[in-house]
């Protein structure tokens, strides 16, 4: 890939991720469980599985890390890493 693309995607996965902890750190409020106890997020479902069904039966936490690995463009399944992994050799 071009490196201005990289770093297109580098940008903006900061950007995306940046956005969605200040949106989660707002829902928190001012509940005592908030970001600094990730064992309460891990029991805690998705916040978007109600209006996104790839959230469903996720956790808060995972909710997160989902979002991170998607604004970093990181693979989702197997057959997609293999598609990248030939667009890099050619």
């Amino acid at each position: 890939m071009k490196k201005s693309f990289k770093q297109g995607l580098v940008i903006g996965g900061i950007a995306a991720l940046s956005a969605l902890v200040i949106k989660r750190y707002k829902q928190a409020g001012d509940s005592s469980e908030g970001f600094s106890n990730p064992a309460a997020l891990d029991r805690q479902p998705s916040i978007d599985a109600k209006r996104d069904e790839t959230e469903v039966g996720l956790t808060q936490l995972d909710s997160i890390h989902r979002a991170d690995w998607q604004a970093n463009g990181f693979p989702q399944t197997h057959a997609e890493l293999e598609r990248l992994e030939k667009e890099d050799n050619q």
